[in-house]
């Protein structure tokens, strides 16, 4: 191969590998927002569509004249620990799914524009003829919170387009209003499953995946577990995986590696327990740890500090018991609550720590560095990283 052309093969795979990190971090891309990831992902589509669908099983669409790429993953395992987020609200709770699902049924039978007070008639209506699901009732000051949440979601996703008006102020006394302009092409490709909503019967047929009853069926229902699982999560431990998956992992070991490392950019951390395929630029994590400026973060830091030590200085042992947990962070914010201007919204009570711990544990267990059992919390081998060391003498 000529200079040239050895130039050329790899400025394009590392625009190759730029759009793949795009897409694994945001599944939906827009034109208008992103244009020139955009262009690399049209120019690359065959190859990307390719990648996705033979590794992991994902399919991905990409529609230069939608202006928009949406890559449709599906999860290895349910996992209730990375529930959507909005900047400055709470995580969406159940609530806030069940209104963004009868937003997107609501929308679906709307014109192109239409407003707040529109939407939530429709999903009021569609609410009362829905068997298990608590009417929506727009008089109550939670409930238009809730909604307007959900409202804010699929403007961010690039769903809905603010024309004019204040969500927000409806959602304070209902006197507001505010237009939307619908983008019924992403709409129609928000919901990621292999099975479409009237036809999964109920939540689970949702994930459901047909494979061929063959040997290379099953090789490929565990080669895609397994890349989802190491393109998805922080820690891939053996012990979770069944075993016909870790059979095929354990025969193809450097493939995977290879992959993971030349086109998605990713270093494989291997270790007797298990493995992790971590992004040395920390760019497609959906959040970081540890990680400054968080208070919760601060505290999870120190509970694995905590958590670690006694399982070095006295074995495994029993799990940790909630109430445990709550007593080392009560102590924790006694020694670094002030210093440290932790969050007001964890006050120097009982219910704060137990707050704080709430949250301190959900993080770790997010991360893959606990595990729930029936009497509290199992550490797991990961945590050990956040173990202080000694320090090193002599070495400024």
């Amino acid at each position: 191969m000529s200079p040239l052309k050895a130039t050329l093969e790899t400025a394009r795979q590392a625009e190759r590998r730029a759009a793949l990190r795009h897409l694994l971090r945001r599944p939906l891309t827009l034109a208008q927002d992103e244009p020139e990831v955009f262009a690399a992902i049209v120019r690359h589509r065959g190859w990307l569509a390719d990648w996705l669908a033979e590794q992991p099983g994902w399919k991905l669409v990409v529609s230069p004249a939608g202006g928009f790429a949406r890559l449709h993953k599906v999860p290895a395992e349910a996992d209730a620990t990375r529930p959507a987020r909005l900047s400055g609200r709470p995580p969406f709770d159940g609530r806030r799914y069940v209104l963004f699902c009868l937003l997107l049924a609501a929308l679906d039978e709307s014109a192109a524009q239409t407003t707040v007070k529109r939407l939530a008639a429709l999903v009021e209506h569609q609410s009362r003829g829905e068997d298990g699901v608590a009417a929506f009732d727009p008089n109550v000051f939670a409930e238009r919170r809730a909604f307007v949440d959900a409202l804010r979601f699929l403007v961010e996703l690039g769903v809905l387009g603010v024309r004019d008006g204040d969500a927000d102020r409806w959602a304070q006394d209902e006197g507001g209003d505010a237009l939307y302009d619908v983008d019924e092409r992403v709409l129609g490709q928000l919901v990621a499953a292999p099975v479409p909503p009237a036809l999964a019967g109920d939540p689970a047929g949702l994930r459901r995946e047909e494979y061929a009853e063959t040997e290379e069926g099953e090789r490929a229902r565990a080669r895609h577990r397994v890349f989802r699982r190491l393109l998805d999560e922080p820690v891939v431990y053996y012990e979770d995986l069944p075993a016909r998956e870790y059979e095929w992992l354990d025969h193809s070991r450097g493939f995977v590696y290879a992959r993971l490392a030349e086109d998605a950019g990713l270093v494989i951390e291997r270790r007797r327990e298990g493995l992790a395929a971590v992004d040395p630029a920390g760019e497609l994590a959906d959040t970081l740890f540890p990680d400054g400026g968080s208070t919760v973060k601060h505290a999870a830091l120190l509970l694995a500090d905590r958590i670690t030590r006694r399982v070095r200085e006295h074995g495994p042992g029993p799990e940790i018991s909630e109430a445990e947990i709550v007593s080392w962070t009560a102590a924790l914010m006694a020694d670094y609550g002030e210093p440290c201007h932790w969050s007001r919204m964890y006050p120097a009570s009982e219910d704060g720590a137990r707050r704080l711990a709430g949250d301190a544990m959900a993080l770790l267990l997010s991360f893959r560095l606990v595990c729930r059992g029936a009497a509290g919390f199992r550490p797991r081998p990961a945590i050990a990283r956040f173990a202080p060391t000694a320090p090193r003498m002599g070495v400024p």
